[in-house]
């Protein structure tokens, strides 16, 4: 008759922290009372030098600042047109030719495309600058650290 043999003994399982972990106390004595609140900076403010705003005044200044989320944000394109081809285009748009005279389609214009706002309120461009900015400096980093090669 054959020998049967024995495969691997049982697995106990993974080795895990958790039963000496839960066993681990920290000696803390609690009053009862609120935490502790964070770092309040000091007002070295001299109030003598201070000066009494009136309230009304800087609400209409808000008013006239600009949001980014507000969208009202003008963009400028650069036709290309020197500014004598720009005032012919304005009062004899029949004498130009060339890339003066206009090929644009005026019905194929849409106005119901709106821009999103991407990640933070950031519109395409700036969530780019972000982007590049971020990663530069986890680059910049790991280069300087030696343990990232490139």
């Amino acid at each position: 008759m054959a020998k049967k043999s024995s495969g691997p003994p049982t697995s106990g399982g993974y080795p895990s922290l958790a039963a000496g972990a839960s066993k681990i106390q920290f000696n803390i004595a609690t009053s009862g009372s609120a935490p502790p609140k964070g770092f309040i900076t000091p007002n070295f403010a001299d109030p003598r030098l201070q000066i009494n705003r009136d309230p009304a005044v800087w609400a209409a200044a808000a008013k006239t600042r600009q949001s980014p989320l507000a969208g009202n944000v003008d963009y400028v394109f650069d036709d290309g047109l020197t500014v004598i081809e720009r005032k012919q285009k304005a009062k004899l748009p029949a004498f130009l030719s060339g890339s003066a005279k206009s090929q644009a389609d005026v019905s194929t214009i849409r106005n119901d495309l709106v821009a999103d706002k991407l990640l933070f309120g950031l519109d395409a461009d700036r969530f780019q600058l972000l982007f590049i900015a971020v990663f530069g400096l986890f680059a910049l980093v790991g280069s300087l650290s030696g343990t990232v090669t490139f």
